[in-house]
């Protein structure tokens, strides 16, 4: 269930084109744009970070929080 509430908001930030920020069970951090959603994964395009301009596959099954990126906030 909570897999797909993921993939849902993972589908909105992609439709709205949103910086992204994912955390994932082995301690990464994805500074990211989703550009693709798939049923077993998720596609990113790291735009900060250590992995900028990197593009990563994400497992939903690894993902801990997703939410929008917002510039200054502490996570």
């Amino acid at each position: 269930m909570e897999t797909e509430k993921l993939r849902e908001k993972a589908r909105i930030f992609l439709k709205n084109n949103l910086k992204v920020f994912i955390k994932d069970i082995y301690d990464n951090y994805h500074f990211c744009y989703i550009k693709e959603v798939w049923d077993d994964w998720v596609i990113v395009y790291n735009f900060k970070g250590k992995r900028r301009g990197e593009t990563t596959r994400i497992l939903w099954l690894d993902i801990v929080k997703l939410s929008e990126y917002n510039e200054g906030v502490r996570r």
